[in-house]
């Protein structure tokens, strides 16, 4: 179940988004994360409105995003047979890999030992941060009592609906998956998540990694190695990304820092390359980047700003950089999710 959900289940749903998506930018990869992406915005828009109005609609969820799943998966198959029946081709590149030489092939094999490394240490050596007692503990209660955000973790006492975390739906997202799965949610978040989100995350950076270095294939291993080294090192602080991709996994404010925000460059990247006439054109990427904002409102208020503050930055530098004033009415846009989330937090 836990492979059915968190692996076939977004790739059949990336391969619909594949159908609405540029054939240059398809590929095994971008087809998982566009189609990871998309489940978690759907969760979000369909999670929020029960949150607010049913306290015990825990069984809705589930069964309205197993509905959605479905559709979504299925549709995906559908649309990939008719894109392979009308053009042959579902990726952009070949399944098989192109012929690398000796030292690539043992800096891939380096990047896969400190990636193996990093996931055996965070599940054997899962580190028990103080908010666990907040959001695993959440998640716990929902799954247990089918309530949604009407018990205090801390005592086990009834509360009015906690409007801070309501709008952040990643530990009902949590639940969901051991409902379904029968495991513990306590385990899913130490055990499980950290083996799927951790390389979720470097498959992200291998996206951006294939983008700037287009034209110098043999550097993107190196690029790698970079990274993980990064990673790995990066404990400088409790409060860097590296700390929480490896120690924090299964929190918001993990994902925020780790999946959405690099999302974000990777989605510009690929708006903003290849031939000058094609730039900022692509529609389904715009698509993609709107939905990555609504997954931004998925998993921490600190989204509101910062993504908004990133991709407002990012739409005045390219508005002057290609002399088009669309560019920053689009990026505006795509805003939209979190200054709505913002309204609602700051009305409810």
């Amino acid at each position: 179940m836990i492979i059915l959900l968190l692996c076939l289940a977004p790739f059949g749903t990336g391969l619909l988004i594949n159908s609405i998506m540029e054939k240059e930018n398809r590929s095994m990869g971008t087809t998982y994360i566009s189609g990871f992406l998309v489940l978690l915005a759907a969760f979000q828009l369909m999670a929020v409105p029960v949150v607010f109005l049913d306290a015990f609609g825990f069984p809705w969820i589930v069964k309205a995003f197993n509905i959605l799943t479905i559709l979504l998966t299925g549709g995906g198959i559908l649309s990939s047979l008719h894109l392979w029946r009308r053009e042959s081709c579902i990726f952009q590149e070949s399944v098989l890999p192109k012929k690398k030489s000796k030292v690539e092939i043992i800096q891939w094999l380096l990047v896969f030992i400190l990636l193996g490394f990093q996931l055996m240490m965070a599940v054997t050596r899962a580190s028990f941060d103080g908010d666990d007692a907040y959001y695993v503990v959440q998640s716990v209660i929902t799954d247990e009592t089918d309530t949604l955000y009407r018990i205090l973790p801390y005592t086990g006492f009834s509360t009015s609906l906690d409007m801070r975390h309501a709008m952040a739906v990643f530990p009902i997202w949590i639940a969901y998956l051991a409902r379904m799965t029968g495991i513990h949610a306590t385990i899913v978040s130490h055990s499980i998540l950290p083996l799927v989100l951790i390389p979720f995350t470097y498959l992200i950076y291998y996206e951006i990694g294939k983008v700037l270095f287009r034209e110098k294939e043999e550097q993107l291993p190196t690029y790698m190695i970079y990274i993980c080294l990064l990673q790995i090192f990066g404990n400088v602080s409790i409060y860097t990304n590296a700390t929480f991709l490896l120690m924090r996994t299964w929190q918001g404010k993990s994902m925020l820092a780790n999946v959405v925000i690099p999302a974000i460059f990777m989605v510009v990247l690929w708006l903003f390359e290849g031939e000058p006439k094609k730039r900022g054109k692509r529609n389904s990427l715009w698509f993609l980047l709107f939905f990555i904002n609504v997954v931004a409102a998925m998993m921490s208020t600190a989204s509101v700003f910062l993504n908004t503050m990133l991709i407002g930055i990012m739409g005045l530098v390219l508005c002057v950089q290609e002399k088009n004033i669309k560019i920053l009415f689009k990026m505006a846009g795509c805003c939209i999710p979190c200054v709505v989330y913002a309204l609602l937090y700051v009305i409810l």
